[in-house]
């Protein structure tokens, strides 16, 4: 009998394809072996060739529905005889080569399973099988084997393991497996003692102190929640104050998507979002009549994060409790997600009044994914990539090949890394201007590195100078002997765009709009409204906002009022009115402030936005980023007027002068006209200005990146003006916001490597802070070199040395 070997490699580990192979091959009568390796799935049969590629053929098409198959092969072995088909030890000697699991949400099996009184599963909180539960957040290394994820600790009875063992079990060879006679032990904190390990009445405690407005921290797939009455204003007002996060919305967990449809709008995409294996949060428009207490779950705003359960355990509190459950994240805000249980006891308990807690542990803290639905075209927005959604990016769009590490931006942080076939886009990671996140994302770039064992070979920067993840890759660089390469942050975005569309190799140029709050520009201005053009590999930066003043550094994104003053500020009709906002000190400092030269200049959209939310006294102080932007769309959604009358934004040169539609909307505001229309015209002036822009360039495409593209509104009616003329392209699987950055780094530095230019030697002393070529043969410094291209105007900085990136400790 001749011996076949079939490899599949992809996601195909965690995801049940081992006990899949076995089920088909002993219906099909054939003898062999199937194994995990570091490179995906190896699997040896006894076949003829035409059973063989039948066999094959089956695997490939009906592989488990969590699967991701990205190569494949079929060929003939030495001769091998096999009795029977099983599962055999995993090995683990070849470095990974493979994609990793995300964690997938309760499956409808286990949660019908958990609501039935005859089965041995019912009302188990930590139920799982094979097409559900933690993966990723419980892996310690690779292979996916339950000795490689912190179940290692955790004995199965007998039951389980006859079930792990039995070929038509939907628990063969789950790793995850478990039951209430080999519960996962469980524990509830009060105050000042443990109030219970008995699941039954932990459950019973938790919800009684629900009902009584107390506040209860729980365990996640992924870490801590803090989860209260959504009915109740006390209760929210409480948890605000103990967590310090006085405007910033909350989720809200409901026990089904019927519930929810109670306070919500939930169309047919968002629904199925719900009830997706990622589960995220999405946020939905909320209903006038509505049970949850709104005005102090999301102020000011006109949608609500509805979130799901994900687990068994959130599943059963949800559904015991009745009614809706506050869920937000088990920290104090603006530091990352607890997921350890000595700091869940120690820190959240001066926020909650329980913890709830269990004996898995989580090695790789993840927030809940966010996403968005637009109201009209239905276009999806990721707002936060994490738990269910992280860390794969598949498929790889890049030709490059080899092992980089891209280190993000600052604010909403990513790193991403290509090692060998596969890209890897870490969990949001949040602000790393915060100590604790510095110190999060060093430990999860460094679990990463560890699982893949990979071994960089560059490492890749924001250009900004100040950036503490910036500082960190250099670091890394200098220790292990690695060149950095630095990337400007509006091109990483507008390269993170194209290559999710598969964009970097069209024939035809691309306009690419890149819109947030602020980037280090390459002018050492700060950038933040650009428009690019992508043609023959190359990047141009063909035109911007107007520049205006950049006022008390980043005060400004704190405090709209200022952005106000900046937009006003060579207007005197218009900056008194702007000024009024402050005391007779700040309109006295920043009076004479104006009328020195401007130093810091900047081209901002999310700034102007702040400025117009200002000046039509929606927000005055951003509690948390992006508060008066948001407000702004929410008043602009309020709008009657559905038309699309515009204000104008007039194309000089290469500046979007956005000066006539401040005088002109001011205008209107002090003559009356209703404050839900002038924003609504704001949103339509901005989208023109893209039409504008698209028709002056005669380019039949044009992408979109960057946190301002998150207002759904925007994109909206972005769809309604252009998308009859032009090919409009926006990020699909990533964030529009920072969490792109690394991925649109990797992307940059391929379309640099494939341009097949030669780097130019520039001085980066140009008083001008704009890079040139200086046709100079060497700029050294000490063991530095510099270069940039000439066609991406990317900047390089190698360092000579050696020294290898070890694949383990290294972080």
């Amino acid at each position: 009998m001749q011996t076949w070997e079939i490899y599949i490699g992809g996601l195909v580990q965690g995801v049940g394809f081992r006990p899949f192979v076995v089920k088909v091959a002993t219906e099909m009568h054939l003898d062999g072996n199937v194994r995990n390796t570091n490179d995906g799935l190896h699997i040896r049969v006894n076949a003829s060739a035409e059973d063989a590629t039948r066999f094959y053929n089956y695997l490939l098409q009906f592989h488990p529905v969590n699967a991701i198959i990205t190569v494949h092969s079929l060929r003939e072995s030495p001769e091998e005889v096999f009795s029977g088909f099983s599962i055999t030890v995993s090995d683990d000697h070849a470095r990974p080569d493979l994609l990793l699991t995300p964690d997938i949400s309760i499956c409808p099996d286990c949660r019908y399973e958990m609501s039935d009184p005859g089965n041995r599963r019912y009302r188990y909180p930590f139920i799982t099988c094979l097409n559900c539960g933690p993966r990723y957040s419980i892996l310690t290394g690779l292979p996916y084997d339950r000795n490689n994820t912190t179940m290692d600790a955790l004995p199965m009875c007998e039951h389980c393991i006859g079930e792990y063992n039995d070929v038509h079990s939907r628990r063969h060879f789950s790793q995850t497996n478990s039951c209430n006679e080999c519960s996962i032990p469980i524990h509830l904190y009060g105050k000042e003692e443990k109030l219970s390990d008995d699941k039954d009445e932990i459950l019973l405690k938790v919800n009684l102190a629900l009902q009584e407005g107390a506040i209860v921290a729980v365990k996640g797939m992924g870490g801590y929640l803090l989860i209260c009455d959504a009915t109740a204003e006390a209760v929210t007002g409480t948890l605000r104050r103990r967590k310090r996060r006085p405007a910033k919305p909350f989720a809200v967990l409901y026990a089904s998507t019927d519930q929810a449809n109670n306070d919500v709008y939930i169309s047919r995409r968002e629904k199925e979002e719900m009830e997706s294996k990622a589960s995220p949060i999405v946020l939905c428009r909320l209903k006038p009549e509505h049970v949850v207490h709104a005005s102090s779950i999301a102020p000011g705003l006109n949608r609500i994060g509805v979130m799901l359960p994900s687990t068994g355990l959130l599943s059963l509190i949800a559904e015991q409790f009745g009614k809706p459950l506050i869920a937000t994240s088990g920290n104090i805000s603006g530091s990352p997600v607890i997921y350890k249980d000595e700091e869940a006891l120690e820190i959240l308990g001066e926020v909650a009044d329980m913890v709830l807690t269990y004996d898995r542990d989580i090695t790789v803290p993840q927030d809940d994914s966010v996403v968005l639905y637009t109201a009209e075209h239905q276009q999806r927005i990721v707002l936060r990539r994490s738990r269910g959604l992280a860390p794969n990016y598949y498929p790889n769009p890049v030709m490059e090949r080899g092992c980089l590490l891209a280190m993000g931006a600052e604010i909403k942080s990513a790193f991403s890394v290509l090692n060998r076939d596969h890209i890897y886009t870490s969990q949001y990671l949040g602000d790393q201007t915060v100590y604790e996140s510095q110190l999060s994302y060093r430990r999860t770039l460094g679990h990463m590195i560890n699982l893949l064992q990979a071994r960089p070979e560059k490492i890749i920067i924001d250009a900004h100078p100040g950036y503490s993840v910036s500082h960190y890759g250099i670091a890394l660089s200098e220790s292990y002997g690695l060149p950095v390469t630095t990337v400007q942050h509006h091109k990483a975005h507008f390269a993170a765009v194209l290559a999710e569309n598969d964009l970097l190799y069209v024939d035809e140029p691309v306009l690419g709009i890149s819109w947030d709050g602020t980037g280090y520009g390459d002018d050492g201005h700060i950038w933040g409204g650009e428009f690019f053009l992508y043609s023959d590999g190359s990047v141009e930066r063909v035109a911007h906002l107007e520049y205006y003043p950049q006022l008390l550094g980043d005060r400004m994104s704190r405090e709209p009022a200022l952005s106000a003053v900046a937009l006003c500020s060579s207007n005197p009709l218009l900056v008194a009115t702007a000024l009024s906002r402050f005391d007779i000190t700040e309109r006295e400092y920043l009076t004479r402030l104006l009328k020195q030269p401007a130093g810091l200049l900047t081209s901002s959209m999310g700034r102007l936005l702040d400025g117009i939310a200002s000046l039509l006294n929606v927000q005055q102080l951003n509690t948390y980023e992006g508060e008066a932007a948001m407000k702004l769309e929410a008043l602009a959604g309020r709008s009657e007027d559905t038309g699309f009358d515009c204000y104008p934004v007039p194309l000089i040169r290469n500046r979007a002068d956005w000066r006539p539609m401040i005088f002109e909307l001011v205008r209107d505001r002090d003559a009356g006209v209703p404050l839900e229309r002038i924003a609504r015209k704001v949103f339509v002036s901005l989208a023109d200005l893209v039409r504008q822009v698209a028709r002056y360039y005669n380019v039949g495409r044009v992408a979109f990146s960057g946190g301002v593209f998150q207002n759904g509104l925007l994109v909206d009616i972005i769809n309604s003006l252009m998308q009859n003329q032009y090919r409009l392209y926006f990020h699909r699987q990533l964030s529009c916001n920072d969490e792109c950055i690394g991925f649109g780094q990797l992307a940059m530095v391929n379309m640099e490597n494939t341009a097949g230019s030669d780097a130019d030697l520039i001085n980066l002393k140009n008083k001008n802070n704009v890079f040139s070529d200086t046709r100079e043969n060497n700029i050294n410094r000490g063991t530095e070199r510099y270069r940039v291209s000439k066609r991406t105007g990317i900047i390089q900085r190698h360092y000579q040395g050696s020294q290898s990136f070890p694949g383990a400790g290294c972080c």
